[in-house]
């Protein structure tokens, strides 16, 4: 239907969003155009930047607070969080990827098993520390910053991330990109150590920004995907577009970051912005809570 225009949707499989007469007028662009203003319009009216760390997510797209928690309140989150990862595994023993690429979601009675290539991701339900953590003020708030709208708080759950580093099904998110056309936030609460072979978030700063030439290679890429699609290709249909470092460095954008980082370390990131999951060594795995905010409706100013 038409009315996918004004939604999340973003894949170019879709008739009206790859619609390749609407993207020559200029669709795309105009729905990021669109999904900005009314996500400036929205923070306007629901915060106000306060803090270090609030400003430098507005500015550079994403922040790292070290100690983001008392040292007694850490311990007791992680081990809680150990304990639920630990009887999961037992009750579900890491499975083997089923295919190539973007895996099917396996539910499980304590969450849900997806690989990325080969590297799975575990996310388990959150245990009630970990639920008292996704109500935390500063999270809502940063939520607000990105997206201007407030985090739904059942989001946050215990994710652990264990790679394989098969060279034959290589983790899709390994490759820079961004998630989607409009901004959208998630947050990392890094339970256990992240060091260079566990596979660190690599984020590009300030590439959430809206610029000329950001525009200019969203609106390249767009067009690349309808051309895939009419071709009978599956290309960048899907909408979270791929990008290289050499690209990155033509848009003008400085060097990519990687985050490692020690326990009790909160990363939140604007994931419109050009980010990936480094190459991880095969065994290694991230404990931490995570949360994936999206706002369902990017063009309105009000409701979620």
């Amino acid at each position: 239907m038409v009315f996918s225009i004004f939604s999340t949707n973003k894949s170019f499989d879709d008739r009206w969003v790859g619609s390749p007469t609407l993207n020559r007028w200029g669709l795309h662009r105009a729905r990021i155009k669109a999904a900005r203003g009314a996500r400036n319009v929205r923070r306007s009216m629901a915060v106000s930047v306060r803090s270090e760390h609030e400003r430098e997510l507005l500015d550079k797209g994403v922040t790292v607070i070290p100690n983001f928690l008392p040292d007694d309140a850490f311990k007791a989150i992680y081990e809680e969080a150990k304990r639920a990862a630990d009887a999961a595994r037992e009750a579900t023993p890491y499975p083997s990827p089923a295919a190539r690429g973007f895996g099917q979601q396996q539910h499980h009675e304590w969450g849900l098993d997806r690989f990325d290539g080969s590297t799975l991701n575990r996310l388990i339900d959150a245990t009630p520390l970990v639920q008292e953590f996704g109500r935390r003020s500063e999270l809502n708030r940063m939520a607000k910053i990105v997206t201007g709208r407030s985090i739904n708080p059942k989001k946050c759950c215990i994710y652990e991330t264990i790679s394989s580093a098969d060279p034959d099904n290589p983790d899709i998110q390994a490759a820079f990109h961004r998630d989607t056309f409009f901004d959208s936030m998630k947050y990392w609460f890094y339970l256990e150590e992240v060091t260079e072979a566990d596979g660190p978030l690599t984020y590009v700063p300030g590439s959430h920004r809206l610029t000329k030439e950001r525009m200019d290679w969203e609106e390249s890429r767009a067009q690349k995907a309808i051309e895939a699609k009419l071709a009978g290709k599956r290309g960048n249909m899907g909408g979270a577009f791929r990008i290289t470092e050499a690209e990155i460095a033509q848009l003008g954008l400085p060097d990519p970051v990687a985050h490692t980082v020690q326990p009790n370390t909160l990363i939140v990131a604007n994931v419109f912005g050009f980010h990936r999951r480094g190459d991880a060594q095969g065994g290694t795995s991230r404990l931490s809570l995570y949360a994936n905010h999206r706002p369902l409706l990017p063009f309105y100013l009000i409701g979620r």
